[in-house]
């Protein structure tokens, strides 16, 4: 990822105090903080459980980001309509939003990190009776860690208006559901990345399931092929590639696996964001025995015809792994 950070600026979000905490001034983009920042936007952007969506007509958000010329007054306001929905929902949890102007891969984009709270403990200094004490307190406003992912995040291309949305469901009105695109940015229904990449997986190995034998091998010869298109594509994998690689290697699964696709709902056009440890996991596929015993292979040694494993149907319906030229 090609990532560079122009602005930012914080506000904090917590309806328990009544009012939002607006900030006037942006943040100094220097060292640790910069840092900080570039970590979760990066696993914001690269996150399989975010969805790709695109905003609705009647929203309000793409106006406020587009003909604001005042990045901290469009900030606060973003941070506004947060709150609001939050002060009228009790289970949304408190945070601080980050709002980040940045280009990502040349995309100039606008994010909102959304970093809720997390409880936990520290020292502190007090004098007891003239005495030095040093005690536990409980702090309930620490911001995630730069090694984990944020919990809610809103990454916004300037460029073609796509967003991608990472966002968790909550209680609202007595059933749960999203508050993010449904009540503040108005965005159209979208399934997570990786909710179509396992559409797409579960797709193809039930085509060539149906019209091929030794099914764990077309299994794993299906694992390869989405892992080659995936990284051939720089973690953008699409359906129709899929397809055309399905007729190209198992020509009498195309039909059913275009037939299966369609079931799932996803369109012919549609691509599927692969972000890169993703890719990495799907180069080696996980074999475990009724024993116990656990194989880790690459992915590609287990597609097509090799000199170093092979899938033996057993009579009694198992399947025997036989791994070739072990040296010991």
């Amino acid at each position: 990822m090609e990532l560079a950070i122009s602005k930012a600026i914080v506000h904090v979000l917590d309806p328990a105090g009544g009012a939002p905490v607006f900030s006037d001034r942006l943040l100094e983009l220097e060292g640790e903080t910069r840092d900080y920042l570039a970590a979760h936007l990066e696993k914001a952007y690269y996150n399989d459980a975010g969805k790709t969506c695109t905003f609705l007509a009647e929203s309000t958000f793409p106006p406020l980001l587009l003909e604001s010329a005042d990045f901290v007054q469009a900030s606060k306001q973003i941070a506004q309509l947060f709150f609001d929905v939050m002060r009228q929902n009790a289970a949304i949890p408190a945070a601080d939003l980050f709002v980040v102007l940045c280009s990502i891969d040349g995309h100039e984009s606008v994010a909102m990190l959304k970093m809720n709270y997390k409880a936990a403990f520290a020292h502190f200094y007090q004098q007891v009776e003239g005495q030095h004490y040093n005690a536990l307190i409980k702090q309930r406003t620490i911001l995630p860690p730069a090694s984990t992912k944020p919990d809610e995040s809103v990454i916004v291309d300037m460029t073609d208006g796509t967003v991608r949305l990472v966002e968790k469901k909550v209680e609202l009105d007595g059933g749960k559901d999203f508050y993010i695109s449904t009540r503040i940015l108005h965005t159209a229904p979208a399934q997570p990345e990786r909710a179509k990449l396992r559409a797409v997986q579960a797709a193809a190995a039930q085509a060539v399931r149906e019209n091929y034998d030794d099914s764990k091998k077309t299994e794993c010869e299906v694992t390869a092929i989405l892992c080659e298109e995936a990284a051939a594509g720089g973690g953008s994998l699409p359906v129709e590639r899929v397809r055309r690689r399905i007729e190209e290697e198992f020509p009498l699964a195309a039909p059913a696996f275009v037939q299966e696709i369609e079931n799932t709902g996803l369109a012919a056009e549609e691509r599927v964001e692969v972000p890169p440890a993703r890719i990495r996991r799907m180069e080696f596929q996980s074999i475990k025995t009724e024993s116990g015993i656990e194989l880790k292979i690459p992915t590609s040694l287990l597609a097509g015809e090799n000199d170093y494993v092979e899938f033996i149907n057993d009579p009694d319906g198992t399947i025997s792994l036989l791994v070739k030229g072990i040296m010991i």
